[in-house]
């Protein structure tokens, strides 16, 4: 294995000196009972639609009157500060000027390469694709930080993306990044080894930070949640359905839904009847149906980044920073909660006291909760990784089936497990110990591939068994999942906390820490 210098966990890891870690900051924990959903705002007249954020430099996007806007009930959106249009947009060097029309990113009636956070309701983190078995090399780049990328009030100064991105059935390529910015990416139409902007999407002072989008069942509209008020001080969250159609510079907004003044940074869930779940930092878990409409919201506890997951039989499995796994059934009602702290196992944990701004050393480091999601297995096996750098295996009547150990490192493990095809093996990345895979039936270990540095991203497997891991020491992995032998390592040359994506032409995409997306094969 080739191994390149360690990247140690840097508890002030993102801007202004409060990271990933440190956003993490407790609060009261609040009690799970069932809360009743705030009321939306007026809905637009019938056939008319909301104001469309943009980018400052990009024109508004048409409105328009899409069947679900009028059931919608989206909430008021201030527009965009109007300044003049440039004549022209010249292209910075090196990169292909975006074409005037694109190809819409929605292949219609058919199903996303990849339709949310780790592929599927379940987080199986399970490609239908095949991805490079040999070794690989980058093909195409876009670069998300140059100055015609970044919008004049960017929720956070420098660009970064610590989110995954999902991909359409024709390979189109959606990711968000702090500054606030929801991208929709393609192949260049006139540089073979660049990507090409279709449309960019940004609410004024708002950003998504740590959450990945979710596209519909057939990829014609993606929801995400946006923040106002900075990464750790409360806003106005709100969570947006757009049309990935191109309409312009922006997306067409299809309805909006008030998450109420706290902050969204978590990804969307997406089931299979078309509800939305999104978690909030206020401890809300929110069901939202496709057409806008707040179906119920449950009281379970605050969220950073966890997307819940979902049983065959509709219950919502929301780890949340309380120290608590919750199951919400369909309605909305809490049937039970695993609490990570009454199941640590004899080794004893490595924690930090949280301090500072947001809460310095919290956010993982204090060994409590999870900023992992869960991956449901066929017999409704939930397996969720914690901050205590525990990977547990509960049953769906809350009960413990087993607990593995991997090794003690602050923020233990936010990566959610990939499951093998037969369900027999998961697959995660640690903070510290590298790749683990580890025997479903009794939690005990297959193989471990060591990594001289800390995984965040979590890994996809694709259809002939290639496990893809992105790292902290900035080289993306392929493993062979039934050996975990090394099959190939690639230097991107940037730190990856995004998890890759296999597109239907076998490539690799992702975001690395820089801002630049990678597309490799």
């Amino acid at each position: 294995m080739h191994v390149t210098r360690r990247h140690f966990l840097n508890i002030a890891l993102v801007a202004g000196g409060s990271g990933l870690l440190a956003a993490c900051a407790g609060g009261s924990t609040p009690a799970p009972t069932n809360a009743p959903a705030a009321a939306p705002t007026q809905a637009p007249a019938a056939g008319a639609a909301g104001p469309t954020p943009s980018l400052p430099f990009a024109s508004p996007a048409p409105s328009a009157s899409p069947a679900a806007a009028a059931a919608a009930s989206p909430v008021a959106v201030a527009s965009p500060v109007a300044i003049a249009q440039p004549a022209a947009t010249v292209a910075p060097a090196g990169r292909a000027a975006a074409p005037v029309a694109a190809a819409s990113p929605a292949a219609a009636g058919k199903q996303p390469a990849k339709q949310m956070y780790q592929q599927d309701p379940q987080h199986s983190g399970r490609s239908s694709f095949a991805g490079p078995r040999q070794q690989a090399s980058v093909l195409r780049r876009y670069d998300l930080s140059t100055p015609d990328n970044i919008p004049s009030d960017p929720a956070m100064p420098r660009v970064d993306v610590q989110a995954s991105g999902v991909v359409g059935a024709d390979g189109a390529f959606y990711v968000a990044d702090f500054p606030g910015v929801l991208f929709a990416l393609q192949n260049s139409s006139t540089a073979s080894d660049q990507l090409q902007v279709v449309w960019r999407f940004h609410p004024p002072m708002a950003g998504s930070y740590h959450g990945t989008p979710a596209l519909n069942s057939d990829g014609s509209v993606i929801y995400l949640g946006f923040a106002s008020g900075g990464f750790n001080a409360p806003g106005s969250a709100t969570l947006y359905a757009l049309n990935t159609a191109p309409s312009g510079p922006s997306p067409q907004m299809v309805w909006s839904v008030d998450l109420g003044a706290t902050r969204v940074m978590a990804s969307p869930t997406v089931g299979p009847e078309g509800t939305i779940y999104v978690g909030t930092a206020a401890g809300q878990l929110f069901a939202v149906t496709s057409d806008g409409k707040v179906k119920w919201t449950a009281m379970t506890g605050p969220t950073l980044k966890s997307a819940p997951a979902l049983g065959s039989d509709g219950t919502v499995y929301h780890p949340t920073s309380d120290g608590k796994m919750y199951a919400v059934d369909p309605q909305g009602q809490i049937k039970w909660s695993f609490d990570f702290g009454e199941h640590l196992g004899p080794t004893p944990l490595l924690t930090s006291t949280p301090s500072g701004p947001g809460g310095g050393g919290g956010g993982g480091a204090s060994g409590i909760g999870s900023g992992a999601s869960p991956t449901v297995g066929p017999d409704g096996t939930i397996y969720i990784g914690a901050n205590n750098s525990n990977m547990y295996a509960v049953a769906p009547d809350g009960s413990m089936k087993w607990v593995f150990e991997a090794e003690r490192e602050l923020a233990g493990i936010w990566t959610t497990p990939a499951l093998s095809a037969d369900s027999k093996t998961i697959y995660f990345g640690a903070n510290k110990g590298g790749i683990y895979a580890v025997n479903t039936a009794d939690g005990s270990k297959r193989w471990q591939f060591p990594v001289y540095g800390s995984i965040f991203a979590s890994s996809v497997l694709d259809s002939r068994g290639t496990l893809y891991t992105g790292t902290t020491i900035e080289h993306l992995y392929a493993v062979d999942s039934a050996s975990g032998e090394q099959l190939w390592d690639l230097d991107v040359k940037n730190q990856i906390w995004c998890a890759p994506s296999i597109r239907p032409d076998g490539t690799l995409i992702f975001a690395d820490r820089g801002g630049v997306v990678q597309v490799v094969g």
